[in-house]
């Protein structure tokens, strides 16, 4: 077990409440954080106003912020019929991303990412104060929360390491769920029907209520909801190594990859005193997907939308969010509000690969092939748990003055628990489980690991005025974590009896420092300029030892291979922004754009070199030896000509290459980095008018566009990815005892989005011309949306 820290500050929320009543009483309400009460529903300054964010851990407008920041509203996010981020994260400049399936989204901001999925993410992700993100386990990256009943999405551009600490080098996405009002009762209920061309029906109904238990005083919120994403992949199942021995037969399983999801959120809001405020609430979430990926197989093509599995497979994503915030608010010092964040992430993911083209033959080898000339199915299954504990607590200032600042400390404590069972499903007709005792080839592969990683951190920073007009802030992040990971494998025969491949308990620690520098100026209320210094971090990690059964000794001692390869250092960036914020006319008009240069240097990249007789065996392990260089800008215009039409545009260019050669995807120095395009657009208008005294029409049309990039599973092969536009549209009404209706279609042109590559399990033979798949979005989608708020 590691050693746990301590924090002096981890008992703090008791402290909270010693405050005098008299202070209490006479000092001003603490802020309500339901953002509904901005009216930031829509996509324009005419209908939010000053959209007030808490991007960097203080509430703000967001024309005063000065960093780059976009926002995805709720009635933006409904619109494009978003149900989790990963929907919409190609609508946000400068973000790119990468999947494998639901639950393991990779979020790429200013080309920081795509190097891989086993190391730590480089994008952070909140739900409030709760961080979502942490070490890839077992296919899964961090969860993916759906995104009914929140207020926004805030999306920050460039490392955030000097406030969010670790995984934030390239930037970070914040989802701000409402809170409860204590003011008012307020009901909303949604429900949706829709068709995928060729594949199947989706459906969704979820609800919302909001009670006030005391009136100005106590209330409670509760939201969810049930659903079914349809599938549009169809599997072929062949029984040989035929690939295409089904195709066009009854024995097709159409549109296999749905996905059902549910999922409930409570919060109760306490407003103790006119200062304190006491916030608990629990987030569940379950999500089982009939096949682990979406896969389309690179021999029939993308807009083929076909796989072959000889075995059935799925992805089931279970979690649960626990926070309790404690807010106080004391006029003391100029004014400050004291806030403790306490939460907790659980997560258990379970996961079933078909690896039947692989591992079959390494069954043959053992047993003799099947005397029906058919494949030994080798089903393969990932398994994990995820326990995070996290507790910030921070002082903010909210006074007048000169000097304001954001003081804070955090403990983390991260444990992750893994497996991999590889199997024989059928040995000669034979169903598991398979009596065929110690040492059998029933279990090809037994793999376990435990991973625990404990963090403390301190930071702050001071912004100064140094006239009315320029501010100056400066601050600091000091962080240190210890590692231990522990793993033990079998081989062949598995806990049966088979050969222990390894057992290992290595560990690791570092320390170390996080800046942030930014100078602002604003020259009117409707202008702010600003440049900025700022490093973002991601912990390093340990590695396993090279194994017998992959490299001997001798060979190991040949080629200079370690037994254990030492661990890796976290990996940083350094980030050089300018940036401008502009509003014209009244707000109609807004022009946000930044700038910037990013150094990512030491990054954990997968060193690798060749073993074995005619180098034929390959060792693989993780050090801090690449650089990226990432350069490029974002700009958005917002503009409101006349009442009830807004319209919006965006896009940035990333430039991100690796400066070095990158041995274990054969890519030379000057490559660009892996899921990363150059180009991202989007564009997209609303408009609104009452139709009679009692209803109110509304269009929406939006358009997005991802250039082409590169991507790679690390096996030595790297396959394009091909631009693509999608196009939504919706049109709706709105009654006004609050009864409204949407028809809408995503994909409207039915554009075949290819979301990344993968190893396919085709088995390669003269029927197959590839290892890999595309993972491709669904196709166009049309459907009816009815909503009820009260």
């Amino acid at each position: 077990m590691i050693r746990s820290y301590t924090l002096a500050g981890a008992c703090l929320p008791c402290l909270l409440f010693a405050v005098p009543a008299s202070a209490q009483d006479d000092a001003t309400p603490a802020p309500n954080r339901d953002t509904t009460a901005t009216k930031a529903q829509g996509i324009g300054p005419a209908e939010t106003g000053d959209i007030i964010v808490t991007a960097l851990k203080r509430p703000q407008a967001l024309q005063d912020v000065p960093a780059s920041v976009s926002i995805l509203s709720a009635d933006l996010l409904r619109r494009l019929n978003a149900q989790d981020f990963s929907r919409v994260a190609d609508s946000v400049p400068g973000l790119a991303f990468a999947t494998t399936g639901p639950g393991n989204a990779q979020y790429i901001i200013r080309g920081i990412g795509g190097v891989g999925f086993v190391q730590s993410p480089t994008t952070g992700v909140y739900l409030d104060e709760t961080p979502l993100q942490t070490r890839a386990l077992r296919g899964f990256s961090q969860p993916d929360p759906q995104l009914f009943d929140v207020a926004r999405v805030e999306v920050l551009r460039g490392p955030q390491g000097m406030l969010f600490g670790s995984s934030s080098m390239g930037g970070l996405v914040r989802i701000v769920t409402n809170q409860p009002d204590a003011t008012r009762t307020a009901a909303l209920g949604q429900a949706s029907v829709s068709t995928i061309t060729d594949g199947g029906t989706s459906w969704d109904a979820k609800a919302m209520l909001n009670l006030p238990i005391v009136r100005d005083t106590l209330a409670l919120r509760v939201s969810g909801g049930i659903g079914k994403q349809g599938g549009w992949i169809d599997d072929l199942r062949p029984t040989t190594g035929d690939l295409t021995e089904n195709a066009g037969t009854s024995a097709v399983r159409k549109d296999v990859n749905w996905t059902r999801t549910d999922t409930v959120r409570v919060a109760l809001r306490w407003n103790t005193t006119a200062t304190l405020t006491i916030t608990p609430s629990l987030v569940w979430q379950d999500t089982h997907s009939n096949a682990d990926r979406p896969h389309s197989d690179v021999t029939f093509g993308k807009r083929a939308r076909l796989m072959a599995r000889y075995e059935d497979t799925f992805a089931k994503d279970a979690f649960v969010i626990g926070s309790l915030l404690i807010e106080n608010r004391f006029d003391a010092i100029g004014g400050f509000t004291l806030s403790s964040n306490s939460s907790w992430l659980d997560r258990r993911n379970r996961l079933s690969f078909d690896v039947t083209a692989f591992d079959s033959p390494i069954v043959e080898d053992i047993v003799g092939p099947d005397p029906g000339g058919k494949l030994f199915p080798t089903p393969l299954e990932d398994f994990g748990r995820t326990k995070q504990v996290t507790q910030e607590v921070r002082a903010v200032s909210d006074g007048p003055g000169r000097l304001h600042y954001v003081l804070g400390a955090l403990y983390r404590d991260l444990h992750q628990d893994s497996g991999r069972t590889i199997t024989v499903a059928n040995l000669f007709g034979v169903a598991a489980p398979l009596p065929l005792g110690a040492g059998n080839p029933a279990v090809i592969q037994d793999t376990t690991v435990r991973f625990r990683e404990s963090e403390i951190a301190a930071f702050g920073e001071l912004t100064y005025a140094v006239v009315p007009k320029v501010q100056v802030a400066a601050g600091a992040r000091l962080f240190a974590y210890r590692q231990r990971e522990a793993s033990r494998r079998y081989g062949i025969g598995g806990v049966a009896g088979g050969d222990l491949a390894y057992d290992y308990d290595e560990r690791n620690r570092e320390n170390g420092v996080t800046p942030r520098v930014t100078l602002s100026y604003a020259p009117s209320r409707a202008a702010t300029l600003y440049a900025s210094y700022s490093q973002g971090f991601r912990t390093g990690g340990v590695n396993a030892p090279v194994t017998d059964d992959i490299c001997s000794v001798a060979e190991r001692r040949a080629a200079g291979i370690p037994d254990i390869p030492p661990s890796y250092d976290s990996d940083r960036t350094d980030n050089y922004e300018i940036g401008a914020k502009t509003s014209l006319w009244g707000g109609r008009v807004r022009v946000n754009g930044a700038a910037y240069a990013i150094d990512w240097k030491q990054y954990q990249q997968a060193f690798q070199t060749a073993c074995g007789i005619n180098n034929a065996t390959t060792v693989s392990f993780t050090v801090n030896a690449g650089r990226v260089r990432s350069r490029g800008g974002e700009l958005e215009l917002t503009v409101s000509p006349i009442h009830g039409l807004d319209l919006h545009a965006g896009g940035s260019f990333t430039d991100a290459t690796y400066r070095n050669d990158v041995p274990n995807l054969f890519l030379p120095a000057g490559s660009r980095v892996l899921d990363v395009p150059r180009w991202l657009w989007n564009v997209r208008g609303n408009y609104e008018a009452k139709l009679t005294d009692d209803l109110t029409g509304s269009v929406f049309v939006a358009a997005r566009h991802v250039g082409a990039s590169n991507s790679g599973f690390g096996e030595g092969e790297v396959l394009p990815r091909p631009a693509y536009t999608l196009v939504d549209a919706s049109a709706g009404a709105t009654m006004r005892g609050g009864l409204g209706i949407d028809l809408f279609v995503t994909n409207l042109f039915d554009a075949v989005p290819v979301f990344g590559q993968e190893f396919t399990t085709s088995p390669g033979n003269t029927t197959a011309t590839s290892y890999f798949s595309y993972l491709v979005g669904p196709p166009r989608t049309v459907g009816i949306r009815l909503t009820k708020a009260l």
